[in-house]
């Protein structure tokens, strides 16, 4: 009887393994930056640059991504390019969103949409790479995070061959009950995720969760970067609401 007890074991532990493999549609991701608190957006930004110094340096283009109408992701931004002065690892060209609040903050070379302006951006782009030009572009973070496969980020490496490194920053949910009604959702089911965003949320949502026990700060931003792909990588960043 015991060697029955012990072949159901090994059946067990064989089928949760083989699920896992092959039904797992989550990637995971790697911690760069642990959670912590900042006076000011810039702070943050100077950090994502002083920790991944070379990364940053061996991309020529890369995508930064917002969220939308947030002017703290700007700021943040704008942290990282007052960081990044080195010759050969500054950037030459900024490009923008046009449609992009607070793109004043940045002494911008071009603004262009780039979804609905591919052929022209990448044109632009390879000419500046000619010239030895190093180029950043400012956009949606859903245009950046190459966790969505039709994205603009996505459409660059696999239709126009262009080798762009992506840092996207987002909101992120506080508590289990700030899931629910959290945007992008979690929704990777097919047929129901019809923003084409499920995954980044999915992805928001589990990196958030290191951080639903630490305590918030009052008047401080909350950051944390995890790397979510080779090339991409993803920065959680609030502004503190107070207590929980």
């Amino acid at each position: 009887m015991k060697y029955f007890y012990w072949f159901c074991a090994i059946a067990v532990i064989a089928l949760g393994i083989y699920f896992a493999a092959n039904f797992s549609i989550q990637p995971q991701s790697i911690g760069k930056i642990k959670f912590s608190q900042v006076s000011t957006p810039e702070e943050f930004g100077k950090a994502v640059y002083e920790r991944l110094r070379l990364e940053v340096r061996e991309a020529p283009i890369v995508l930064l991504g917002v969220t939308p109408n947030q002017i703290e992701d700007m700021e943040l931004w704008r942290g990282f390019f007052e960081a990044n002065q080195e010759p050969g690892s500054k950037y030459d060209m900024i490009v923008v969103e046009p449609m992009l609040p607070y793109v004043e903050l940045f002494n911008s070379n071009m603004r262009i949409d780039i979804k609905e302006e591919t052929a022209r951006f990448v044109e632009g782009v390879k000419k500046a790479r000619e010239e030895g030009l190093r180029v950043a572009v400012i956009v949606p973070n859903i245009y950046s995070s190459q966790l969505l496969k039709k994205n603009p980020a996505n459409r660059l490496k696999d239709e126009y061959k262009l080798d762009v490194v992506s840092f996207s920053v987002t909101k992120f949910p506080v508590t289990r009950e700030q899931e629910q009604v959290f945007e992008p959702k979690c929704t990777i089911e097919e047929g129901k995720d019809l923003a084409g965003t499920g995954a980044l949320g999915c992805m928001i949502q589990n990196i958030a969760r290191k951080t639903y026990r630490k305590k918030i700060e009052d008047n401080k931003y909350s950051g944390l970067m995890d790397q979510t792909g080779a090339k991409d990588y993803i920065i959680l960043f609030n502004r503190n609401a107070g207590s929980r």
